[in-house]
């Protein structure tokens, strides 16, 4: 937690724990609007807050060992597009890699 710059909080970190905490709040993951009456505005006008917010699983000492065969995997190049610059269609700079079984 970390207080405002002129009243307030600035940033909030709260762990919530439960059965499916993670999926059930997955869907409030992204940017959220606030419309409120300011008690900092003398004109009583209606303000408007945003806040981001992240949804992200506590894994703890999870050490998992994968054994994932080099022929399993298909290695994609591929060229930037998108506005102009001395490397595009020269520098091969996107790169994907697939697992073939999955």
């Amino acid at each position: 937690r970390s207080e405002g710059e002129e009243a307030g909080l600035k940033s909030v970190e709260l762990v919530v724990e439960g059965v499916r905490a993670f999926g059930l709040l997955q869907g409030e993951k992204g940017t959220h609007r606030l419309v409120r009456n300011s008690p900092f505005n003398s004109k009583g006008l209606r303000q408007t807050s945003f806040a981001g917010v992240e949804i992200t699983p506590i894994l703890g000492d999870l050490q998992v060992e994968l054994d994932i065969k080099e022929s399993d995997l298909q290695l994609q190049f591929m060229r930037c597009s998108g506005a102009g610059g001395q490397n595009v269609n020269k520098v091969e700079s996107g790169v994907r890699i697939t697992h073939l079984p999955t």
